[in-house]
C-alpha cells in the first residue's frame, strides 16, 4: 500500500503541491515567529551579559507594582544617596555608584522634530554619566568625553547615526521639564549595540539627571564592584549586613548575575507578548488550512472511489485502505512543514528588517533557529494535515467492492439529522455560553461563546450551502444567462464540499467583520465621549500612547490672556484596594469648565491630595460611597499604604477612567510628572482665530506637541484605532490568502471531476470564454457564500464584545456598512482572480479526450 500512496503522490503532484502550501504557510509564520524571538532573546542575553560583567551587587527599594503582564520592568521608588556611602563601607566593595533613569528624554533632530515616538515604539531614555567603567553600560565611541556640566549630554550611537548628530553639535532634548539645548561632547554604544532595541538614550551629569528627575540626594540603585578575590554572593551578603544597621531602610540586595537574569527576562517578557500575537495568526491561519485540507481529501477521496473500491476488490482491507489515504496526508504534513519551517527562517529575517524600520534595532547579524521551531512546525503541520485527512480517510475505508462498478463518483449525501443535530446544539450552546458571559461571567464566556457558534455554524454549512448558493447565483443567472446558471448549479451541487470550501474563507472573513465592527464602535464611543465629555476649545497633545508632554507647557500655555481654563491630564499606575489600576489626574480648580465626566456625588473642587473620585462602576463593584477610606500604594511613597478618601462618584469614564485624582495628589504621590494632554478653554469674545494665534508661538516652543480643535483631536483618537486595526487586517491577510488558495484547490479538483461534462459544453458549442465565464462565477459564489455568512457571525460577535466591553464605556454600536459592502466586493474581485487559473485550465480541455474521459 505504501507504493500505491506513493505512486499516487508522484501522479498528482500538482494537487499535492496546491495542499502543501496551505500548511506550508502556517507553519512558516509559527516557526518564523519563534526564530524571531529567539534571536532578539539570545542576541539581549549576550548582551545584557556582557554590559552587567563588571557590575557585582546592586542595591535598590523593593518593587511597589509588580509588571506581570507587559514589557518592562517592575516599578520600584527611589533610594537616598547616603544609601551609596553605606554600601562603599561595607567588607569587599572595591567601588560603588548610585544612578538615576528618566523614563523620558526625547531627543529633537536639526530640524526640530522629535525623534521616535515612545508612546508606541521604542522608549527614549535617560540616565547619569557613570564613572566607573565597569559600572556603565555605555562606553564612548572615538572621539569624544563623558559630559562635565549640566548644559553636556552624550547621546547613543543609533541615535547619532540616525540624525546625523556629531560631537560639537547641538541638541534639543524634551524631558519632564522645559526643553533645554545642550552640547553633544561624546556618542556611545550600549555594551556592543548602538542601542537598546532601538530605544533613543541622553547621557547627562549625574547632577543634571537628578535635577530632571526632581530626585535631589536620591539614586533608582546603587551598583557596587567587588574587590580582588570576593565573590558576588559574599559581596551581596556583605552588603545585607551593613544595611541592616540602618532598620529604617527597606532595601534588596542582587548580585550581578541576578541582575542579568532580571534584564534578560524583561526582554523575554517584552517580546513575548508581540510573540503571542503573532502566534495566534499564525494558529489562525493553520485552522484556515485544516478546512482546506479536509476539503480537499475529501474531494480526492470522492474522486477515486472507483480506485478505492478496485483495492478493496483485489483483496486491500478497510485498514489498509485507511492506511493508504493516511499515508498520503502524512507525506504532505511532513513534507510542508519542512519547507515551512525552512520559510520561517527567511520571514524571521523579513520580520527582523520590518521591525528595525519601525526603530526596534536588534543587535545582531545572524538567524538563531531554535530547536523548538523546528519541532513545533513539524508536528504542528503534520498533525493538522493527518487530522484533518482522518475522516475522508474512513470515508475511503468504508466503500464497497461493488462501487468499482460505477461510472461516476459521488460524495456520500450528509446526515441531515444528525448534522442538524450537531450543529445546532453547538451553535445554542456558544449562544448561551455567550450571554452568559454578557450577563457578568466576563468577557472570557464570549469568546468561548463565540467559537462554539462558529464551530456550530461550520457544521450546519451543507444544509443551508445548497439554498444559499442559488440564492447568492440568482441575479448571475439572471444577467449572465445559461452560463451563470450553470455556474450557480454546479456550486449548489456538491453543498458540503462548497460549504466547507467557502467555511475557510469564512473564518477569515469573520474575523475581518469583527475587526470592523469592534474598531467602528470603538470610534463612535471615543468620539460620543469626546463630544459629551470635552467643554474645551483647544487640545494639545503629545506622542501617542504614553505621557510626553512637560508640564510646564501647561504653566505657559494657563498664564496667556486668552485662557479662560487649562488643565493637563497626568495619568501613572497605583495599587488601590490591592490591585494595580490606571490613576488619572487634572487640575480640580479648572478641571469642571473643560471636563464633564457626568457627576453624581461630589465635584472636582472638593477633591484634594488626598482624595480619590471614582466611577459610577467602581463604586457599585466596590461598594464605595462618598467618604470611604481607600488604600492606596505609590511608587514614590514605597511599599507604606496611604489612605485616600472618596470625594466623587462620576458616571462617564472613556476619558477619565476608573480612578481619577487632584493634580496636587498625583505631584504628590507619583514619581514621573508628565503630561498626556492639555485642555485649553478661550475666554468670552475670544475667536477660535485669535486663540491658535496665541497659543501656536507657546506650542512651537515644544516640538513634540501638537495644537489641534476638538474635531482635530476626535479625528486623531479616530486615526489611532485605525492604524491597529490596519495592523491586524495585515495579519489576517494570510487566514483570507490560504481559503483563497482553497477555493483554487476546489475548482481544479471539480475540473477534473466535471472533465467529461465540460468535453460535452464544448461539443455543443460552448466557447472557451463561456466556460471560463462559468468556473469565475461558480468561484464568486463561493466567495460571496463564505462572506456573507463570515460578515453575519463576524457582525454577532462584533455586537458581543462591544456589549461585554459596555462597563469600560464602549457604550455605542456602529455596523460600519460602507467598509462592509467593500469587504463583500472585494471578495467578489477575489474569487474571480482564485478562478483566473481554474478557468483556464477547464477551457483549454481537449474536447475528445474530454468527452472519453471516465
Amino acid at each position: 500500500m505504501w507504493r500505491i500512496t506513493r505512486k499516487e503522490i508522484t501522479a498528482h503532484k500538482l494537487r499535492f503541491v496546491l495542499l502543501s502550501l496551505a500548511v506550508i504557510l502556517g507553519v512558516a509564520f509559527m516557526s518564523g515567529t519563534q526564530v524571531l524571538t529567539a534571536t532578539i532573546n539570545k542576541s539581549f542575553d549576550d548582551l545584557f551579559a556582557d554590559i552587567n560583567r563588571g557590575t557585582d551587587a546592586v542595591v535598590r527599594a523593593p518593587a511597589v507594582l509588580k509588571n506581570d503582564f507587559g514589557p518592562g520592568g517592575d516599578t520600584r521608588p527611589r533610594i537616598a544617596a547616603s544609601v551609596a556611602d553605606l554600601v562603599r563601607r561595607a567588607p569587599g566593595v572595591e567601588a560603588a555608584e548610585g544612578n538615576v533613569q528618566l523614563n523620558y528624554a526625547q531627543i529633537v533632530d536639526k530640524h526640530r522634530k522629535a525623534i521616535g515616538n515612545p508612546g508606541s515604539g521604542a522608549p527614549s531614555l535617560g540616565f547619569g554619566w557613570g564613572s566607573n567603567p565597569r559600572l556603565n553600560p555605555f562606553h564612548l565611541v572615538a572621539p569624544g568625553r563623558p559630559p562635565s556640566t549640566s548644559d553636556e549630554v552624550v547621546i547613543d550611537k543609533h541615535t547619532a547615526d540616525d540624525a546625523k548628530f556629531h560631537v560639537g553639535d547641538q541638541v534639543e532634548i524634551l524631558t519632564q521639564k522645559a526643553p533645554k539645548t545642550y552640547r553633544v561632547v561624546g556618542i556611545a554604544k550600549f555594551g556592543t549595540a548602538d542601542s537598546l532595541l532601538g530605544a533613543s538614550a541622553a547621557l547627562f551629569t549625574l547632577s543634571e539627571v537628578q535635577r530632571i528627575a526632581d530626585a535631589p540626594n536620591q539614586f533608582d540603585q546603587v551598583s557596587a564592584v567587588a574587590a580582588t578575590g570576593v565573590t558576588q554572593e559574599q559581596l551581596k551578603a556583605n552588603i545585607q549586613s551593613m544595611l541592616a544597621q540602618r532598620p529604617d531602610l527597606t532595601l534588596e540586595v542582587l548580585t550581578g548575575k541576578e541582575l542579568t537574569k532580571e534584564n534578560q527576562d524583561d526582554v523575554h517578557k517584552a517580546i513575548g507578548f508581540f510573540s503571542t500575537a503573532l502566534l495566534i495568526f499564525a494558529l489562525v491561519a493553520l485552522l484556515v488550512g485544516m478546512f482546506i485540507i479536509y476539503n480537499t481529501f475529501s474531494i480526492i477521496v470522492a474522486q477515486r472511489k472507483r480506485e478505492m473500491a478496485l483495492l478493496r476488490a483485489i483483496g486491500a482491507s478497510r485498514t489498509q485502505v485507511l492506511g493508504a489515504v493516511i499515508g498520503e496526508s502524512v507525506v504532505v504534513g511532513l513534507v510542508a512543514s519542512a519547507i515551512g519551517v525552512a520559510g520561517g527562517v527567511l520571514l524571521a529575517a523579513g520580520l527582523k528588517a520590518v521591525l528595525a524600520a519601525f526603530g526596534l534595532d536588534i543587535p545582531a547579524s545572524g538567524i538563531v533557529l531554535p530547536a523548538s521551531a523546528i519541532v513545533t512546525g513539524m508536528v504542528a503541520g503534520t498533525l493538522i494535515t493527518v487530522f484533518s485527512a482522518v475522516f475522508p480517510a474512513r470515508q475511503a475505508a468504508r466503500v464497497p467492492p461493488v462501487a468499482a462498478m460505477r461510472d461516476v463518483a459521488l460524495e456520500r449525501p450528509p446526515n441531515r439529522g444528525l448534522r442538524l443535530a450537531t450543529g445546532g446544539c453547538l451553535t445554542i450552546l456558544g449562544i448561551v455560553v455567550l450571554f452568559l458571559g454578557l450577563g457578568g461571567s466576563g468577557i472570557a464566556f464570549v469568546g468561548l461563546g463565540a467559537l462554539l457558534v462558529l464551530i456550530g455554524v461550520f457544521v450546519l454549512g451543507p444544509l443551508f450551502a445548497r439554498g444559499f448558493s442559488r440564492a447568492i447565483g440568482a441575479p448571475i443567472a439572471a444577467i449572465k444567462g445559461m452560463t451563470g446558471k450553470l455556474a450557480r448549479e454546479n456550486a449548489a451541487r456538491n453543498p458540503k464540499r462548497t460549504a466547507t470550501t467557502a467555511s475557510a474563507l469564512m473564518i477569515g472573513v469573520a474575523l475581518v467583520g469583527f475587526i470592523t465592527i469592534f474598531a467602528a464602535s470603538a470610534k463612535a464611543s471615543v468620539s460620543a465621549a469626546i463630544d459629551n465629555t470635552l467643554k474645551t476649545d483647544y487640545v494639545i497633545t503629545g506622542g501617542q500612547g504614553s505621557p510626553t508632554l512637560s508640564p510646564a507647557l501647561d504653566r505657559e500655555i494657563a498664564a496667556l490672556p486668552v485662557i479662560q481654563a487649562a488643565t493637563p491630564l497626568r495619568a501613572g499606575q497605583a495599587k488601590i484596594d490591592g490591585s494595580t489600576v490606571q490613576v488619572e489626574a487634572a487640575d480640580p480648580t479648572t478641571a469642571s469648565q473643560l471636563i464633564d465626566v457626568k457627576p453624581l456625588a461630589g465635584n472636582f473642587e472638593m477633591l484634594t491630595a488626598n482624595g480619590l473620585a471614582i466611577s459610577q462602576d467602581k463604586a457599585d463593584s466596590k461598594h464605595w460611597a462618598i467618604g470611604a477610606q481607600v488604600d492606596a500604594q505609590f511608587v514614590k511613597t514605597g511599599k507604606t499604604p496611604v489612605l485616600l478618601t472618596v470625594q466623587m462618584i462620576y458616571k462617564e469614564k472613556l476619558l477619565a477612567g476608573d480612578y481619577f485624582m487632584a493634580l496636587t495628589g498625583f505631584e504628590k504621590y507619583f514619581k514621573d510628572q508628565l503630561d498626556f494632554v492639555v485642555f485649553a478653554k478661550l475666554r468670552p469674545g475670544i475667536t477660535a482665530e485669535e486663540g491658535r494665534a496665541a497659543l501656536e508661538p507657546v506650542v512651537a516652543k515644544y516640538p513634540n506637541a501638537e495644537l489641534k480643535d476638538n474635531a482635530q483631536y476626535k479625528a486623531d483618537q479616530e486615526a489611532q484605532v485605525t492604524q491597529i486595526v490596519n495592523l491586524v487586517y495585515a495579519l489576517l491577510f494570510l487566514a483570507v490568502f490560504i481559503a483563497l488558495i482553497g477555493i483554487v484547490i476546489t475548482l481544479l479538483l471539480s475540473i477534473y471531476e466535471r472533465t467529461r461534462e465540460l468535453g460535452l459544453l464544448r461539443a455543443v458549442g460552448t466557447s472557451r470564454s463561456q466556460v471560463r465565464s462559468i468556473v469565475r462565477w461558480e468561484s464568486v459564489i463561493i466567495s460571496l457564500l463564505g462572506t456573507l455568512v463570515g460578515l453575519v457571525v463576524g457582525v454577532f460577535f462584533g455586537w458581543s464584545v462591544v456589549q461585554a466591553l459596555k462597563d469600560e464605556g464602549f457604550d455605542k454600536f456602529a455596523v460600519a456598512p460602507v467598509q462592509l459592502v467593500i469587504v463583500v466586493i472585494i471578495a467578489a474581485i477575489l474569487g474571480v482572480v482564485a478562478a483566473i487559473w481554474p478557468a483556464r485550465r477547464a477551457s483549454k480541455l481537449d474536447v475528445l479526450r474530454a468527452i472519453g474521459q471516465e
